[in-house]
């Protein structure tokens, strides 16, 4: 059971490697988040429920201490590990990346210069939210990125991670909360553009 603690105040990279390296530890299964650089640079948060995709290479392999997160390499090994794993029954072909991850990555493109931060409320991977165990259900990594990063806006996709929010007073920190289906169906180019560009024009609006 993790037990939480005051958290100092983070200013630099090297704090913040530092007090999550304290949460999650070294090496970890764990995916805490995902973004281009440093987590620091972000104003958007991309928040599901957890990662659906496991991977055989870990956080840290990814990270550059002084820089952040190489999102560049963690997308290759990304789509590499599934492209090596076995199809399910009944499949011939597998996409170059789920449904989901198309999606962001246009909002994200769409979305420049600002800076956006992919995360979840629970930081465990599972191929479907129902197989989350109870011992894997601990939001202390994404409390640590919301009171460390300070994000101006959450996108809150899928009905799970909603009603967190709903069932968790304070739970966005006070950022504004964007909710939206899950990116797993149903979401067109255009739709996940035009996303990109509402999130562009709230930070705008916002000090």
């Amino acid at each position: 059971m993790n037990v939480w603690r005051t958290l100092p105040t983070v200013t630099t990279i090297e704090e913040f490697e530092r007090e999550l390296e304290h949460i999650i530890h070294r090496p970890t299964a764990l995916r805490p988040f995902v973004c281009n650089g440093s987590p620091l640079a972000c104003r958007a948060f991309i928040v599901g429920f957890n990662p659906a995709t496991s991977m055989n290479a870990g956080f840290w392999d990814f990270w550059r201490s002084g820089d952040g997160f190489d999102k560049e390499k963690w997308l290759e090994c990304y789509k590499d590990e599934r492209q090596r794993r076995p199809l399910a029954p009944g499949k011939t072909r597998r996409s170059a990346v789920s449904p989901s991850r198309r999606v962001i990555e246009w909002i994200i493109e769409e979305a420049r210069p600002v800076g956006i931060l992919e995360t979840n409320i629970y930081a465990s991977a599972t191929e479907k939210a129902k197989e989350l165990a109870k011992e894997q259900q601990c939001t202390q990594p994404f409390e640590f990125l919301l009171d460390a990063v300070k994000p101006s806006i959450l996108v809150v996709h899928g009905t799970k991670a909603a009603d967190y929010f709903r069932a968790h007073n304070d739970a966005g920190r006070g950022a504004k909360i964007i909710e939206k289906r899950h990116f797993s169906r149903g979401w067109s180019e255009a739709d996940a553009r035009a996303l990109g560009r509402e999130i562009m024009d709230e930070c705008a609006s916002l000090p």
